[in-house]
């Protein structure tokens, strides 16, 4: 019974905070706002076994999309910048896929949760979790990299990225996507570092959305 009323209550919580507040705010704000509350979330999560399981669940939808648009198979080298203290991205994508996956952050503190939730749940053979900076970390060996809510200094990681990923890497950028003239603007400054081949949106997460980024030729 405990935990259909936990599944209940955070099925309330994750309709009213995407479909009721972050979806009033302009894309910018929403975005703060969103890394924010993940950064908070994923700490409490980690914590709790009921909570991260329905925190997977929540996200399921747009991994899912976002591994379809990368094109992401078993073979791939996957990178995750800012994988937080629950490195649900890397999680479900181990959860698809054998691709040996690399996920990093700079927060010692998040890093060392992140290693205890991945051993506890057997997942040390197939995540990496390391302590790093995305603005210098090296690339070349990565197929896909995903880019996920909360990162710091993201112009220097995209310039970092367009100079040192490798030659057709794909590049997942999760962020917020608005209206057709937000959408437009995003993909101008975006065309800034790299070409943007493709974007989707997340049906149970708006204004939650990924869009694919490849290395200018």
């Amino acid at each position: 019974m405990s935990r259909q009323i936990t599944n209940r209550f955070f099925s309330f919580v994750t309709h009213i905070f995407f479909e009721g507040i972050s979806a009033k705010f302009p894309p910018g704000s929403a975005k703060k706002l969103m890394d924010f509350s993940y950064v908070i979330f994923e700490k409490v999560a980690n914590k709790f076994e009921i909570i991260s399981s329905n925190y997977l669940n929540m996200y399921q939808e747009l991994v899912d999309k976002e591994i379809k648009m990368a094109g992401l198979s078993s073979n791939d080298n996957v990178l995750v910048i800012g994988g937080g203290a629950l490195p649900i991205t890397a999680v479900l994508i181990a959860m698809k896929k054998k691709a040996h996956i690399v996920v990093i952050d700079i927060d010692k503190k998040a890093v060392k949760e992140a290693v205890n939730y991945v051993k506890t749940h057997h997942l040390e053979n197939k995540i990496e979790i390391v302590c790093a900076d995305g603005t210098n970390y090296p690339t070349k060996k990565f197929d896909v990299i995903f880019l996920t809510y909360g990162l710091k200094k993201k112009e220097d990681i995209f310039n970092s990225l367009a100079n040192n990923s490798k030659k057709n890497s794909r590049i997942i950028f999760r962020t917020v996507i608005g209206s057709q003239k937000e959408k437009e603007k995003s993909i101008a400054e975006l065309s800034k570092w790299f070409m943007v081949k493709d974007s989707i949106k997340s049906d149970t997460l708006p204004p939650s959305g990924s869009y694919l980024l490849l290395k200018k030729v």
